[in-house]
């Protein structure tokens, strides 16, 4: 017997009881459980997504422990039924290159250079510019423009050649 079946059985057990002596209606409450847990079929399994009827077997190693259940028993037309491929496509950013700086001509010049590079590696880098001091103050720049790659600082007070950001990010 699984432990989430012995559970709702307890529970509905406590819960009745505890209707029982206090005469309210905490008995209704506690049927439920006991019944789901004595037929050992669980509603809230399917909702929750622990249970899935069309693969045969539950997501929770408690209710593997018993497949004969309501809820993990596959019915004879879905084990007949071929399974369908699902196929997902997404992308994920490699990672993010930020240029720090208040917008001067420099900083203008780094964020095109660093765009410029990921281009040229056909890397999947976001380049972002950031131009709010606080923002700048917290990677502890004092010279701007500044090459932030994944969080770290890489270079400061200089524009940097597309070269040299390519190997930055590289490395």
């Amino acid at each position: 017997m699984s432990t989430n079946r012995i559970v709702r059985i307890v529970v509905g057990l406590a819960l009745i009881g505890y209707g029982v002596y206090s005469a309210n209606a905490w008995f209704y409450l506690g049927v439920l459980p006991l019944i789901t847990g004595i037929i050992n079929w669980c509603p809230l399994e399917t909702k929750m997504g622990t249970c899935d009827p069309t693969s045969g077997c539950c997501a929770t190693p408690a209710a593997n422990e018993n497949t004969d259940s309501a809820c993990c028993a596959t019915p004879a037309a879905a084990q007949a039924a071929p399974k369908q491929a699902v196929n997902f496509s997404f992308t994920v950013k490699k990672g993010k290159i930020e240029v720090l700086g208040t917008g001067c001509k420099k900083c203008k010049d780094l964020e095109m250079a660093a765009a410029e590079a990921v281009k040229e590696l056909g890397s999947d880098y976001e380049v972002i510019k950031v131009e709010d001091i606080a923002e700048i103050a917290k990677y502890g720049v004092t010279s701007t423009p500044a090459l932030v790659v994944d969080g770290v600082v890489k270079s400061t007070g200089r524009v940097l050649s597309v070269d040299e950001i390519k190997e930055l990010i590289k490395s």
